[in-house]
């Protein structure tokens, strides 16, 4: 399973440009889906940068009404209440055709135990041919869809190119390491030198030692550059877990772990990080990473292309010497060189059907149009002529939609058009992120520098839990969550020495930690039968 996908990786990553498979424009679905106008209604979690009301006024709605003959009735959440919203929406028990939600992946398997949404697995096999040619191109995927109960509830968004697995990723001044003739880092200990550098040498060259080399937002962020350098992860919802040849294990319960947590105390002990990632919240340590940047004092942190990298540029647009861009993830001691920040093929964002719903057919037909080449190409860039245009094959952006004429983010005037091949049940075009991320010289792309250290085979997969496993998961994983980020805080920043690490180990077992290492080998084992 996971060496076929691990091998596809590795070929699309060396790739800049890639473009989907070729398929059959509808992939042998027929069009219209009902013969007579259709009327499906969707609550839909409001998602990414969208701030409209209705889907239906994007031109790729109304172009997918023409052609399907199957209109949908939105209600978009509001606000950021949409966990109480869509939690009220459930528990009623009135629900619409079809749901669009963020963390499918986790709720999905309970909402279906209690008969709220219709397995689909069926309905896949007789009415869904792009879905099912999914699935059998990539069958990895059957296992991130399928519930613990065997049943498959959602249709997710799907990344099936490599550079769009890979999220957050290392980002550097590149024209520090010019200014001041340092080699790009490669090990952990290169890395330190360079840090040490930057923080000693003046890198912004303003006479003054104010250099903050490397800045994380967060113990996530912190964590997610050097702890795959030691083989660990520490990322998501699933913090800590990696798969070791098979075998589930849990990163702060390793010996090695220490290793780790000796090596970030360095870096703060001398000054070469930033120690306000254990205090503020996410946006707060953005707004610090911003200013950093801004005023030439940050030398390296890890980002996503948009928010971070593409954002700093343009905040630096004025500034000829700035030149920032991805880098390779540190290798470790024991050779590891690894990066965890990457998504999975599929995401918990997806749309479920309603096992109230009175035309389950035609739902399933018209969510499977999202997944044939049409609708990939409305989801991820709209209407030709009008969002787009095809230039020798390849889907071209207008050049109103980057460059907005009333002031909008390319984020934001593009789903004006589509509802983005990440925040809706499709498949994501890398042709999207081709033209969305400014140009790199050769040799500084993600798909060169960052998608070939992603090994999926070594991450936790989207395991899905019984009831009676998530029963006894959720306290313990609670109380394990917080002593454990508490705790590799205070190793980091010298408030707790090293030496207390065996004895931290020892509080994880008193706290459990083996059943719940036990419980996800259960989860994952059942993973891999799928």
């Amino acid at each position: 399973m996971f060496k076929k996908f691990t091998t596809i990786l590795t070929v699309v990553a060396l790739l800049t440009l890639v473009t989907l498979p070729a398929l059959a424009d509808t992939g042998g679905l027929a069009l219209p889906i009902s013969e007579k106008p259709l009327t499906l209604k969707m609550w839909a979690q409001r998602l990414g940068s969208y701030r409209g009301n209705d889907y239906n006024d994007k031109v790729s709605f109304q172009e997918m009404q023409k052609r399907t003959n199957v209109k949908i009735d939105f209600e978009i959440s509001t606000g950021t209440g949409y966990e109480e919203q869509f939690n009220l929406m459930m528990a009623s028990r009135d629900l619409p055709d079809l749901i669009l939600y963020s963390a499918w992946d986790k709720q999905a398997a309970n909402y279906g135990h209690q008969g709220a949404l219709l397995p689909l697995e069926d309905l896949i096999a007789e009415h869904a041919p792009n879905f099912s040619r999914i699935l059998a191109e990539y069958p990895e995927l059957r296992g991130q869809i399928t519930a613990a109960d065997g049943h498959i509830y959602y249709l997710p968004n799907l990344a099936l190119e490599g550079q769009l697995l890979v999220q957050m990723y290392p980002q550097i001044r590149f024209d520090w390491l010019e200014k001041l003739g340092l080699e790009e880092p490669e090990t952990t200990e290169e890395w330190y030198q360079v840090l040490k550098a930057f923080k000693e040498q003046d890198a912004n060259g303003n006479g003054l030692k104010d250099e903050v080399p490397y800045v994380p937002i967060n113990i996530s962020n912190l964590m997610m550059m050097f702890a795959p350098a030691w083989g660990f992860n520490y990322q998501g919802a699933q913090t800590g877990f990696f798969i070791d040849n098979g075998v589930v294990k849990y990163s702060p319960y390793e010996d090695r772990y220490v290793e780790l947590l000796e090596y970030l105390n360095r870096l703060y002990a001398e000054g070469l990080m930033d120690p306000t990632y254990a205090s503020g919240d996410y946006s707060t340590n953005y707004a610090n990473l911003t200013e950093k940047v801004t005023n030439d004092i940050a030398g390296v942190w890890v980002g996503w292309a948009g928010s971070f990298m593409n954002t700093f540029r343009s905040l630096k647009a004025d500034d000829p010497d700035f030149r920032i861009g991805p880098i390779s993830p540190p290798k470790g001691p024991y050779g590891d060189q690894w990066h965890i920040s990457a998504r999975w093929q599929s995401s918990g964002i997806g749309i479920a059907i309603a096992s109230t719903t009175k035309h389950p057919v035609e739902a399933i037909k018209w969510l499977d149009y999202q997944y044939s080449e049409e609708g990939i190409l409305l989801n991820n860039f709209g209407v030709e002529g009008v969002s787009y245009d095809m230039v020798d094959g390849y889907p071209t952006y207008k050049p109103h939609v980057f460059n907005n004429p009333d002031g909008l983010s390319p984020e934001e005037s593009l789903l004006q058009y589509v509802p983005g091949g990440g925040s809706w049940a499709t498949v994501s075009d890398g042709r999207y992120l081709a033209q969305y991320n400014p140009p790199e010289p050769a040799g500084y792309t993600v798909a060169e520098r960052v998608a070939p250290y992603v090994d999926m085979s070594r991450m936790l997969p989207p395991v899905q839990f019984t009831q009676e496993e998530q029963r006894v998961l959720t306290p313990i994983m609670m109380d394990l969550t917080t002593f454990v980020e508490e705790n590799v805080n205070n190793f980091i920043l010298g408030r707790k020495p090293l030496s207390e690490f065996p004895k931290f180990q020892q509080d994880l077992k008193k706290m459990q930690v083996e059943k719940v290492i036990s419980i996800y080998q259960d989860a994952y084992n059942r993973f891999m039968s799928y």
